[in-house]
């Protein structure tokens, strides 16, 4: 692996780097990789984005995660291979809602509120992230199922989507969310465990929040992200949160705190490209190297690829 140092590029006057260019045969190399190796859904969702398909097969191919109860699971969240819903896996799909500015009357979305909705705990003010029986199917240690609704994740995320979608949800469920999610943000010592920081990024990202809780929450995220985030290049292939896994664009907020390690994350991701074209995960599932594991792999190589894609692009990093 080639790391280059900002240094050597740096240009104080013009306040950028010399560009490093994913390759046209790099780029076709992945492509190829995401054609012969992704999902469906990944491979539906890389036609939209590069090559003019429809949102349509997009929902075509998402839909084919979604239970009867709304939620989603069979691996849609790679690591949980039980067919049943959970939560977490639901988030995920409506990550994919928010990417394409899915509609609140589309059947889709209509059920998958209906599940948050139905897994909602009043007690609690929160979901169970994950269900009981996750042990019934193959899945990665960490998503044993131990009973507790974690304070973060992912209801902070999940609170957005109550703002996208209000007609669907219960009108006060949202705003009251917010609030507790909000509260406990800034309550929060200025480190944060990186899953439940990019909850919180995407909360700030939802068009609805009020301007007072966007301004908070802002301010806050600054100040983790400042602690939080990983610099050292020679660190990045470890899994943990590099620049770029909070600024995936030149428009986020928090770019212009982290403009030369940009660069240089933008720099490690065309140097760590397979030889085959796409980007591994840098984890696994420990000792586990059953048939699942791998599947699970495999998958989150095609999520992986289109993402570093859809960054490189974004960047003006594609030759």
């Amino acid at each position: 692996m080639v790391v280059h140092h900002a240094l050597e590029f740096y240009d104080v006057r013009k306040w950028r780097y010399a560009v490093k260019q994913l390759t046209q045969s790099a780029y076709a190399r992945a492509v190829e990789y995401i054609m012969q190796n992704a999902r469906p859904l990944e491979k539906a969702r890389f036609m939209y984005h590069f090559a003019g398909g429809s949102m349509n097969a997009v929902l075509e191919a998402l839909v084919e995660f979604q239970n009867t109860d709304g939620g989603f699971g069979d691996g849609l969240e790679p690591d949980i291979r039980l067919h049943n819903s959970s939560v977490i896996a639901t988030t995920i799909a409506f990550q994919h809602f928010r990417e394409f500015a899915v509609a609140g009357d589309h059947p889709v979305v209509v059920n998958a509120c209906r599940y948050l909705v139905d897994t909602y705990d009043n007690e609690h003010h929160n979901w169970p992230i994950v269900p009981p029986n996750v042990s019934d199917a193959p899945h990665a240690p960490w998503w044993t199922f131990k009973g507790d609704m974690p304070p973060i994740n992912p209801r902070a995320e999940i609170a957005g989507y109550l703002l996208d979608y209000p007609d669907n949800f219960p009108e006060a469920l949202g705003h009251e969310v917010v609030d507790i999610v909000v509260k406990h943000l800034l309550a929060h010592p200025d480190t944060m465990e990186m899953h439940d920081l990019q909850c919180y990024l995407r909360l700030l990202k939802t068009p609805t929040l009020k301007p007072d809780a966007h301004t908070h929450i802002l301010s806050k995220l600054e100040r983790i992200i400042t602690n939080s985030v990983e610099h050292n290049p020679t660190r990045w292939q470890e899994y943990g949160l590099p620049p770029l896994g909070v600024a995936s664009r030149p428009d986020s907020p928090f770019a212009a705190l982290f403009q030369d390690a940009i660069e240089l994350n933008l720099d490690f991701i065309i140097d760590v490209q397979g030889s085959e074209g796409g980007w591994m995960p840098p984890w696994s599932w420990g000792e586990d190297s059953s048939p699942a594991w791998e599947r699970a792999k495999q998958e989150w190589s095609g999520m992986i690829t289109l993402n570093n894609l859809l960054t490189l692009r974004a960047f003006g990093r594609l030759g």
